[in-house]
């Protein structure tokens, strides 16, 4: 009812509460008497209440909120959250509560106050917020909560501001892994084999071209270059290794959810190590296949 009241209407505070009592004994008493001191107080109290119902509900109409792109990060970082509230009126808005409705599992609604907003001006809320597990969160609304000027009645509107949280898994700060390493000194060997082989002066030819500025004379083809009459230039075939890192991940078997969770920070850390080292790593899972 609470909630109804005070997104549809106003929703009286505790001072509210105590004048409109306060309003009523007044009236019961000026009825009674026809004292007309007793009715000018009741006037006077009734006055300051319309007041205090009309002005929160315009001082949230001139106000717009719009949402900064949120930026991605990984499992165990903060999120960080920006919000815009612009004032298009020609008044200052005074007293505000800015509550960002979070999704229940990522966070409880996060709640902000501001003293100010100057007028024809914007607002910018910063917050963060910490994140514990993967995953891809959507949340719509802001809502918007005064009882300005006098804080005898509180108002709300709620406002879209729709949101998208992309929260990676976590990568842990790999500083060795035997298995990947290995796989690097092996690659490692097959450059060294190529930079032997184009140090070599026969054998292993692919093809045959111009002379260009720059080439060595050990890689002239001789015999051709008399029949043509122009130097021909030796292109020598290079051996690679053709190694890549393959990291399997089957999402098509049952899992318990704790285990699969480690499981993708390990494929993830995995890549990421696979990547940091230069070596062509892809990943395959049981839906998408071979990414």
């Amino acid at each position: 009812m609470k909630t109804w009241l005070e997104d549809r209407g106003i929703l009286p505070a505790y001072g509210g509460g105590v004048i409109i009592g306060i309003t009523l004994c007044f009236f019961g008493a000026a009825t009674n008497t026809m004292a007309g001191w007793l009715y000018a107080i009741c006037g006077t109290t009734i006055a300051v209440l319309i007041l205090s119902i009309i002005l929160p509900r315009r001082s949230l109409l001139p106000l717009k909120v719009r949402r900064l792109a949120i930026v991605p990060v990984s499992a165990g970082d903060d999120l960080s959250i920006s919000l815009e509230i612009e004032n298009t009126s020609n008044q200052p808005i005074n007293l505000l509560e800015v509550t960002d409705m979070l999704p229940i599992v990522l966070n409880q609604p996060k709640i902000t106050p501001i003293e100010a907003i100057a007028p024809k001006s914007c607002h910018r809320l910063t917050y963060y917020l910490p994140t514990s597990k993967r995953g891809i969160y959507h949340w719509q609304e802001v809502q918007l909560r005064t009882a300005a000027p006098l804080g005898l009645f509180w108002c709300r509107r709620c406002q879209q501001a729709a949101a998208k949280a992309l929260v990676y898994p976590q990568i842990l700060p790999l500083q060795q892994c035997p298995l990947i390493d290995s796989l690097g000194q092996e690659m490692e060997q097959k450059l060294e084999n190529n930079r032997y082989y184009q140090r070599a002066s026969q054998g292993l030819t692919r093809n045959l071209r111009q002379y260009r500025q720059g080439d060595s004379t050990r890689l002239i083809h001789w015999k051709t270059s008399a029949r043509l009459g122009e130097f021909q230039i030796r292109e020598l075939e290079v051996l690679t290794g053709g190694q890549e890192v393959i990291i399997c991940l089957d999402t098509l078997c049952d899992w318990q959810e704790d285990s699969f969770e480690r499981a993708i920070i390990a494929a993830a850390s995995l890549y990421f190590y696979a990547h940091r080292r230069q070596l062509n790593v892809k990943l395959w899972t049981g839906e998408t296949g071979l990414i």
